[in-house]
């Protein structure tokens, strides 16, 4: 996919995490994020680790080094946002790094309803 079709995805996923600020109530453990009074289903959570994939790739060549995975957590990243190098390439690709994601929800969605809650995070 060309580069300025992933940034208008980055964009696209950062207005849909503006546009959540407003709608969502008050929720200490995801302010912001449509839906937040209820949990935060898989799209919102894919919503929100793309949009910290666009910003922590720094260099725009879809997929984090090790360099900027570090750089991007030590910057208000949290456990939520890490990936895996699963072929061992040295970097964190698109395609691993939300797979990882996938895997996390699972884990995390205790009850298997498609939304992580308060307790379940």
């Amino acid at each position: 996919m060309p580069k300025m079709a992933w940034r208008c995805v980055g964009l696209a996923s950062g207005l849909l995490m503006l546009s959540g600020a407003a709608l969502a109530q008050d929720d200490s453990f995801m302010p912001g994020v449509i839906g937040a009074e209820s949990g935060m289903s898989a799209i919102d959570f894919d919503a929100a680790r793309m949009s910290f994939f666009n910003q922590a790739d720094t260099n725009g060549d879809l997929a984090l080094s090790s360099q900027e995975m570090a750089e991007a957590m030590a910057h208000g990243g949290s456990p939520l946002f890490e990936g895996a190098d699963t072929d061992g390439n040295g970097s964190i690709g698109l395609d691993e790094y939300m797979e990882s994601g996938n895997d996390l929800f699972s884990r995390l969605d205790a009850d298997g309803d498609g939304t992580l809650t308060s307790g379940e995070m």
